[in-house]
């Protein structure tokens, strides 16, 4: 798909948009231009991407309670993978409730790490997503919250050696 059948679909986007007054079909055409962006304007980034740097990612509309929008996320794919289209992610998201659960690890906000306000790894968001969602690199998280994460893994997918 050239740029200018691309425009052309932007085009007819914004007139279905103004025609439906239905309050979620601006939000799903919107969603629709950006996947078709992505899927055919964008190249793979050609990266050397390691476990345990966080890049802020755009995961666009979900479903429900599922994490989206632009955000942190915390890449969990071993590096030996970088020659595969997609990493495996854990997005970050706002500590608002002093809780912490068994899914998730606190990463305090410090300049060094960049991040602008405490954050939770939510382990329970793992996901994979094409490296073309991948923006900028933030940071690498220290190796204390790696360890933290790696047990939390363990008890969430009940992973056991010998079994």
């Amino acid at each position: 798909m050239d740029n200018k059948e691309l425009e052309k679909i932007s085009k007819l986007i914004e007139n279905i948009k103004n025609d439906i007054n239905i309050e979620f079909i601006p939000h799903f055409l919107n969603w629709f231009y950006q996947k078709l962006d992505l899927h055919f304007n964008k190249n793979t980034p050609d990266l050397k991407i390691n476990k345990g740097s966080i890049f802020y990612v755009n995961l666009w509309q979900n479903i429900w309670w599922e994490l989206n929008k632009t955000r942190p996320c915390l890449v969990y794919s071993h590096k030996k993978a970088n020659f595969w289209n997609t990493v495996i992610v854990i997005p970050l998201k706002s500590y608002k409730w002093n809780k912490i659960n068994n899914f998730q690890v606190l990463i305090t906000a410090t300049d060094e790490n960049c991040l602008n306000k405490d954050s939770i790894v939510d382990i329970s968001s793992m996901r994979q997503i094409s490296k073309k969602r991948l923006l900028d690199k933030i940071w690498d998280i220290e190796k204390i919250h790696f360890k933290e994460i790696d047990k939390k893994l363990v008890y969430i997918f009940w992973i056991k050696n010998n079994e």
